[in-house]
């Protein structure tokens, strides 16, 4: 993951999820964007018409950076059948990560659907399987980040457990993972800013950051992600721990919003540029 002097805005394609890849490019640079984080199932549908070298030239043509692909979903204890189908869609993202400049992938872990699964036993399953994508990721160069979900049904919920995950898995001998923090998940897991302390500099390595209605937390959906600073999210003081253990790099604006799919996209990109401006000076 690219590292930089300061805190740097990117934008995940979710927030405008049903605006094509094309437009999608052309609105956030206009907005003022030069990272992306590009979703898995919208550039796949993108390539059925287009080529790898037209989406290289409208990246290159609007100067957007690729910095991760979005994601490597619920790999941990899915079916062997469900991770060849994750592994091979892994494999086809990075080799197109090749082409267009982009070296990490982001893995997700599962919800719990056994309810007679250990902790233990959940343990092993992540290690392994993302010992696997760490395999997969070393022959292409890529790099793999672990985000943990805050859903009070997912496997992997906090950071420590994350961070145990990470480090279990990298006695494989190759290269380091890191973690992939989302506000949303972050709170929703009970977190709170100060937190962030307990993630050693090196493996923190991206910020998803979106805001949230007012709702108890459990009953939180991804729907009720809110452009930054018209919600809860206590921002401002994530934000003050993020510069106090010196976070350097990107803040990725992620909402997963379906009203705000309906709205212009442009007008989007441009909402959501403003909103991360409120919190970070650049």
């Amino acid at each position: 993951m690219v590292q930089s002097s300061i805190l740097i805005p990117c934008i995940n394609h979710a927030t405008m999820m049903t605006t094509p890849v094309e437009i999608f490019l052309e609105c956030i640079k206009k907005a003022g964007f030069y990272a992306v984080e590009l979703r898995r199932d919208e550039t796949f549908d993108f390539l059925k018409k287009h080529s790898i070298d037209d989406l290289k030239q409208i990246l290159s043509k609007n100067r957007i950076k690729v910095i991760t692909w979005n994601a490597i979903e619920l790999f941990s204890l899915c079916s062997e059948k469900e991770f060849k189908y994750i592994y091979d869609y892994t494999e086809k993202l990075m080799k197109i990560g090749n082409q267009i400049g982009c070296d990490t992938i982001i893995a997700v872990p599962s919800f719990i659907d056994d309810l007679n699964l250990s902790k233990t036993q959940i343990f092993e399953y992540t290690i392994k399987r993302f010992q696997i994508l760490r395999k997969l990721a070393n022959q292409y160069d890529f790099k793999v980040g672990f985000e943990p979900l805050g859903f009070e049904n997912c496997s992997i919920r906090s950071i420590q457990d994350s961070l145990k995950i990470i480090e279990e898995s990298e006695k494989d001998g190759l290269e380091s993972s890191g973690l992939i923090i989302d506000t949303f998940h972050f709170f929703t897991a009970g977190h709170n800013p100060e937190d962030l302390k307990l993630i050693p500099k090196d493996k923190l390595w991206l910020i998803h950051i979106d805001d949230a209605i007012d709702k108890p937390l459990n009953t939180l959906k991804d729907s009720d992600r809110v452009f930054l600073g018209e919600g809860v999210f206590p921002l401002a003081n994530f934000i003050k721990n993020l510069k106090e253990i010196n976070y350097k790099g990107y803040l990725s604006i992620e909402l997963f919003n379906e009203k705000y799919w309906k709205l212009d996209p442009l007008v989007v990109a441009k909402r959501s540029f403003e909103s991360i401006k409120k919190f970070i000076n650049f």
